[in-house]
């Protein structure tokens, strides 16, 4: 069986193609007068071609749960041990790796207003009573407030902040700025502030990005490496562990899986599936990713005893993602085995522990040979889909309008040899008669475009009330879903261990409003933004269903007009094909992405001062208690029980605080998701098709300025032109055959 080629062979073929044409397009000029319309339409084609096969570009991410090995695996796909493994726990970042000749690294860093941002906002009802001394935000950048900022960290009693062994994200967080400081601050000159690295500076990509007081000052990491295997146009993602403790680490994961073509889904041997898992497998498929999904069981080979076992871990795990997909892509292998496996094999000295491990490992050789055996078919089979999947997008994209363009020619071509064949009047004559039927094909193509356009301007008021229904505060599908948590959080103030001091009132105030936002953020990012993405693409297919509704009929008078026309092309005895017209892809333009959703609480001193006013209300009705006692009067609530009802008060001016917010930033949210997505889509489809039709027919519709004048002024070379029209036509031929096997090529069966 033939081999099919690569998405890079494919891409070379059609880069090819388009640089034929180009030089096709330079040999016509002695004979085809340059600048007219139709040469001119063909230009703009091939150096559009050209560009969106540079530009071309498939997303594929890696996601899993928290040391699951992801970052293991990205490196032993690559060859080398470059990116960091294991994740911080403040840190939300994804490293996209792409592939180049050298060895590069493109850090952007966030701006300064962003990391005063997150500062104040990790600031938010922070356990310190210094900080009620200062009522406008810090700014990291004056010794004056980091002075502060420290001061109130070695004050805090960390003690308050535990949350199940694990050490507060704020306190982490304001910690780890204030010690990167030094670090950073003169990387973040600018108002784009990015590093790049190559060379020997490689190496200080990994001390930013392993470092948490550098790294959360990061937004985004670009690498740039060669790639052990045609990669040409992959974008690779290591995304942070779908189990994370910080809601806004899932929230990235799941904007950037917007935008991928295919999720590698790591699985640990070790932990197995757990409820996570299930979690987030099942928004994969609510996401329409899961036709996508690859999965890579990463076995550790330490824990197992012999291949028996590993062969039971894989029927387990086909077994439990069966639920989801009758035969879902498993491939079992340990990722660390086959790293260091690799690195060996380029000459990379291990340290001693690896290579204690990969020498236990490869002592027990039938394990280990099922293990590289996995490793091996998964990545012919990753190789094959993105090849697939490329191979796809550029022959849909491209090798239509390639041969569009090389029909145009070659009928020009044959064209001008019958006019050199008459004389002057008797090209007059054809020239009326094409023109009779070229003038219908364009008014047709005139009022395709305002049908498109006024069915565009229609879908926009549409889209407008469906966005305004779905995302109405009170009767819309999101608005109340937010609210009733909302109100039903109830918060758990009676398990809190606050003690009856009243200096646990902060702290308590403190743990009350993490509580609270992190279940909200959490609720946001695993039910919210999901049930707006289903909505979402559901807005897309509608979309473009009604457009295709509208275009479909018009194109029925516009092949007919376009039959016609070459009706007579054939009675002038060239003898060529009618193109069919046909819609083009209906494709979202890679920069165009939805974003979801998000509800950062601005709680501000007012709200601060309000629960303190309702804890001092609590204090007078304490003391009145220590007069009642005096008195011989029975006390109504201990001190305990005072600082929990403070403590729910505060709560509940939290929650109606949050509510009040909630549709401002649904309204805001809507409207941007109008104009910053919807409206720009609709736009962008109408032009694509619209510019698609009107290049077409561009580029077939013989245009003869320029021709007359030529053949009074060159009456003397005919023959020499018809000789090199000949060749030049040969020459058109052979490259549509080239093209036609270029497509069979690509899309046949691949060789095992």
């Amino acid at each position: 069986m033939q081999q099919q080629p690569s998405s890079g062979d494919v891409k070379v073929g059609l880069s090819t193609c388009v640089a034929t044409l180009q030089r096709l397009m330079k040999d016509l000029a002695t004979i085809i007068p340059m600048g007219t319309p139709q040469v001119e339409n063909w230009r703009r084609i091939l150096e559009n071609l050209q560009k969106r096969l540079d530009e071309n570009r498939c997303r594929m991410a890696v996601v899993g749960t928290v040391k699951s090995g992801k970052s293991t695996l990205v490196n032993a796909l690559l060859g080398q041990d470059l990116l960091k493994r294991g994740a911080g726990i403040v840190t939300a970042m994804i490293t996209r790796i792409e592939p180049g000749d050298r060895p590069g690294a493109v850090l952007l860093f966030k701006d300064w207003e962003e990391v005063n941002g997150e500062l104040n906002s990790a600031l938010s009802l922070f356990p310190s009573p210094v900080l009620l001394e200062k009522r406008e935000g810090y700014d990291l950048r004056q010794a004056a407030d980091r002075q502060v900022l420290s001061e109130v960290l070695a004050q805090v009693d960390q003690a308050h902040l535990l949350h199940q062994d694990m050490m507060d994200k704020n306190y982490i967080l304001i910690q780890s700025f204030l010690k990167g400081y030094s670090q950073v601050a003169r990387l973040l000159a600018g108002e784009s502030p990015t590093l790049v690295l190559g060379g020997d500076e490689l190496a200080q990509h990994q001390q930013l990005v392993s470092h948490e007081a550098a790294a959360v000052y990061l937004k985004d990491v670009r690498l740039t490496l060669p790639f052990p295997w045609p990669a040409r146009g992959l974008e690779l993602g290591d995304c942070q562990g779908s189990d994370s403790p910080i809601p806004q680490h899932l929230a990235q994961v799941q904007q950037y899986l917007i935008g991928a073509d295919l999720v590698i889904y790591v699985i640990s041997s070790r932990i197995g599936l757990r409820q996570a898992d299930y979690k987030f497998l099942n928004d994969l498929k609510r996401m329409r990713l899961w036709e996508n999904c690859v999965f890579v069981v990463n076995l550790d080979l330490n824990e197992l005893e012999n291949l028996a076992e590993a062969q039971r871990l894989v029927e387990r795990w086909q077994q439990e993602l069966s639920v989801f997909q009758t035969e879902a892509p498993v491939f079992t292998f340990s990722a660390l085995d086959l790293l260091l496996h690799r690195l060996k094999a380029r000459g990379q000295a291990l340290s001693p522990k690896d290579l204690g491990k990969l020498m236990t490992w490869e002592a027990d050789a039938v394990l280990t040979d099922f293990s590289r055996q996995g490793a091996e078919k998964f990545e012919k089979h990753l190789h094959q889909t993105l090849a697939t999947r490329q191979t796809q997008l550029l022959l849909t994209s491209s090798l239509g309008q390639l041969l569009t363009v090389s029909q145009g020619m070659k009928e020009r071509l044959l064209l001008q040899d019958t006019f050199l064949q008459e004389d002057v009047t008797a090209f007059e004559t054809i020239r009326e008669r094409l023109e009779q039927h070229r003038h219908p094909l364009e008014s047709l193509l005139h009022s395709l475009g305002q049908a498109l356009q006024g069915a565009g301007h229609k879908l926009k008021q549409q889209i407008r009330q469906r966005l305004d229904r779905f995302f109405d505060v009170r009767h819309g599908q999101i608005g109340p879903l937010i609210a009733r948590f909302i109100e039903d959080y109830q918060g758990e103030v009676d398990k809190l261990e606050i003690g009856d001091q009243l200096s646990a009132f902060m702290p308590g105030l403190y743990q009350v409003y993490q509580g609270f936002q992190q279940k909200l953020l959490l609720f946001l990012t695993e039910e919210v933004n999901l049930k707006i993405l289903e909505f979402i693409r559901d807005q897309e297919d509608w979309i473009k269903t009604e457009l295709s509704k509208v275009l479909e009929p018009l194109l029925i008078p516009l092949q007919d007009a376009l039959t016609l026309y070459y009706q007579e092309i054939k009675s002038l005895g060239i003898n060529v094909p009618v193109p069919v017209i046909s819609p083009g892809p209906w494709t979202r333009p890679e920069h165009l992405q939805p974003k979801l959703f998000s509800l950062e609480l601005s709680l501000n001193m007012r709200l601060r001062s309000t629960a303190m006013m309702h804890f001092g209300w609590n204090l007078v009705a304490e003391a009145l208690g220590r007069l009642r006692r005096l008195w011989r009067k029975p006390v109504t609530a201990t001190r305990s029980e005072r600082l929990r009802a403070s403590l729910e008060d505060a709560l509940e001016t939290i929650k109606a605080h949050t509510q009040a917010e909630l549709a401002d930033h649904l309204l805001d949210y809507t409207e941007g998701l109008k104009f910053q997505y919807f409206f720009p889509l609709l736009e962008n489809l109408v032009m694509e098709q619209e510019s698609g039709l009107k290049s077409s027919l561009a580029a077939l519709l013989v245009d003869l300025e320029g021709v007359q004048e030529a053949l009074s002024q060159q009456s003397h070379r005919k023959e020499a032109w018809r000789r090199q029209i000949a060749e030049l036509a040969l020459r058109l031929e052979r490259f549509e055959t080239e093209g036609a096997a270029l497509a069979a090529a690509a899309t046949s069966p691949r060789a095992d």
